[in-house]
């Protein structure tokens, strides 16, 4: 007898209770269309005399039509609502499908359909948008570049798990119909002809209504599902359990911090970092070196990292690095740029453009937030710090660098970064100037004194 075996049949019988609700929605839906098209067509065979025969055939061509376009409509929505990844398959990470599979024989639940790696912090199973009753399990790939490998198999332990009731067709059939209504409600979507808007305003209504009926019973269908697979996963790797969601949410941070902070400059200018996932790994042992935990997790990162489950990471790095600004830049895919030579193509050029975009020297943009430090201050401080740091460089005194935690940087000829962000925020929240004067002039950038109001110097 499997450990958790009492809990998980238990939960599995209510999560196939909650998904026979939810296709009772999906059914009564259906029914209610099929319905309104008959009643319709019935009305105007009345309304223009028509034969009953013919009413007959038409209702049932009406009848036919909307059953064809209902799965047409499900099949479309499920491949736009994947989320966007690619296959790994048995040939480009052997030992990670090796892994998967041993887990799946202890825990004696089907095999995933297949394994794909996407730019996010999560790992899930989904349907396979090409074939409905296949699972593929979805792996974020911070998590495969910062987890060690036993750290990996025990985060997987319970999503592998709920491979058995994803292999319910009333549960595959209900997580299809609600992905369905997302896909239907979510005014995101790609604006339709303008002929058309009228219809796909009704039926955004129509799927609105629907997931309120459903949507409290697929909830309690995903906790019940969650619930019987952690109960089955319960003897597998128990004592790295805690130790693997601590790293989880440790990738979260680094993998938040490496997005808005370096990526997401480089995507403004039409760059993008090729190799993110290394930069997750470079961010996350600099925070935990900063939060003085060095010796603890320096004994973890002698372990083997779960990238070495890949042929090659190398490239899998690049092509992660290629989706994620496919997914989250606005515009075209970037042109890639190493992280050497990071600084000299997007941190420097990014800001030179917003010094120019202010358009005033040193002293001139500390007078501007003089007269008004309440107008627009954080933006004027952006800009504030792009005027000073690109004087700073003009001295050949200072250099732009990567900080993997704060982002674009000043280093001075040793290396040594400075904290202008602190230098900027007392000129601009308080007021006070003088510490970013005094260090202006120390590398050689000369400043005015600033006036008073009443004409004398401070």
């Amino acid at each position: 007898m499997r450990v958790g075996e009492s809990a998980e049949p238990l939960a599995l019988a209510e999560a196939r209770a909650r998904a026979r609700a939810v296709l009772w929605v999906r059914n009564g839906a259906l029914l209610a269309v099929l319905t309104a098209a008959g009643l319709l067509l019935y009305g105007a065979s009345r309304t223009y005399g028509a034969s009953a025969p013919g009413t007959l055939l038409a209702a049932l061509a009406v009848a036919l039509v909307a059953v064809l376009a209902w799965v047409a409509l499900d099949l479309t929505l499920v491949r736009r609502t994947g989320v966007p990844a690619i296959t790994l398959g048995p040939r480009e990470a052997p030992e990670l499908h090796t892994m998967v599979r041993e887990l799946a024989e202890e825990l004696r639940v089907p095999m995933p359909d297949g394994i794909r790696l996407c730019p996010e912090c999560d790992s899930w199973l989904e349907p396979d948008p090409r074939r409905s009753r296949r699972t593929v399990l979805v792996i974020g790939a911070p998590f495969l570049w910062w987890l060690r490998v036993g750290e990996l198999r025990a985060l997987l332990a319970p999503v592998v798990a709920g491979t058995e009731a994803s292999a319910e067709p009333a549960v595959a059939g209900a997580r299809r119909w609600v992905r369905r209504l997302d896909a239907v409600a979510d005014v995101r979507r790609s604006p339709a002809p303008r002929l058309l808007r009228p219809a796909r305003r009704l039926s955004r209504a129509f799927a609105r209504q629907l997931l309120g009926l459903c949507q409290g019973h697929a909830e309690l269908m995903e906790r019940e599902i969650a619930v019987g697979a952690a109960a089955l996963a319960i003897p597998l790797e128990p004592e790295l359990r805690a130790t693997a969601h601590e790293q989880v949410g440790l990738a979260y941070a680094g993998w938040d911090r490496l997005l808005t902070r370096l990526a997401a400059p480089a995507w403004t200018i039409g760059r993008r970092p090729d190799a993110l996932m290394a930069g997750v790994v470079s961010a996350l042992t600099e925070l935990s070196r900063r939060d003085r935990l060095a010796d603890a997790f320096g004994a973890r990162l002698a372990e083997r990292p779960a990238s070495d489950l890949l042929t090659d990471p190398i490239a899998v790095d690049g092509e992660i690095s290629r989706l994620a600004a496919g997914i989250f830049a606005d515009g075209p895919t970037p042109d890639p740029v190493r992280w050497a030579d990071y600084p000299q193509a997007v941190i420097e050029p990014v800001w030179r453009a917003r010094a120019e975009a202010f358009a005033a020297p040193v002293d001139d943009a500390l007078a501007v937030l003089r007269r008004d430090p309440d107008e627009g201050r954080r933006k004027a401080a952006d800009h504030l710090f792009a005027v000073v740091a690109c004087a700073a460089l003009d001295t050949g005194r200072m250099r732009p660098a990567v900080d993997w935690l704060d982002g674009p940087v000043l280093v001075d000829g040793a290396g040594r970064a400075v904290d202008l962000a602190t230098l900027i925020t007392r000129a601009v929240d308080e007021g006070n100037d003088a510490p970013l004067r005094t260090w202006l002039a120390r590398i050689g950038v000369p400043t005015r004194e600033p006036v008073h109001p009443g004409g004398s110097a401070a």
